[in-house]
């Protein structure tokens, strides 16, 4: 598979499912009782577009690795995904007329959840390096599929 294979397949798929989303979401809203139930409606359909918009940006991490032949596509994937989670469930569960101190914990929790991500992130690049240059045949050459 090459990259613009991997482009092409993702806006194939990527199109079709964030309209998908949209006629739902159109279909939905008359039928929602108030205005509480209509924003719940559009956030929980503005998740699904995030994690539509999470796998494009993975794909294209992977086209653009196999295009030049480095990087760390898994690497980036988990960034990908783990931020648009964390930052998701942040939305969902943050109040604005909360408890300061309810807030801060909220705050604090999904921030040390995005430093774990990070450093997660960091664990399974330095791994990907390893093994891309020791399966390689230059020592300071990545490449992605071992070519």
């Amino acid at each position: 598979m090459n990259a613009g294979t991997v482009r092409t397949s993702t806006a194939a798929a990527a199109v079709p499912a964030a309209l998908v989303v949209l006629l739902h979401l159109a279909v939905q809203w008359n039928g929602a009782a108030d205005f509480e139930a209509r924003r719940t409606l559009a956030f929980q359909h503005g998740i699904a577009m995030a994690v539509i918009l999470a796998a494009v940006l993975a794909a294209s991490r992977y086209a653009l690795a196999l295009e030049r032949g480095e990087g760390w596509p898994i690497a980036d994937a988990v960034a990908i995904a783990g931020t648009i989670g964390v930052l998701g469930h942040l939305a969902a569960v943050w109040r604005d007329g909360s408890n300061p101190m309810r807030r801060l914990d909220v705050t604090v929790t999904h921030a040390v959840a995005l430093v774990v991500v990070a450093g997660l992130t960091m664990l399974i690049r330095h791994l990907e390096e390893t093994r891309l240059t020791s399966s390689s045949n230059a020592p300071n050459r990545r490449s992605i599929g071992g070519e």
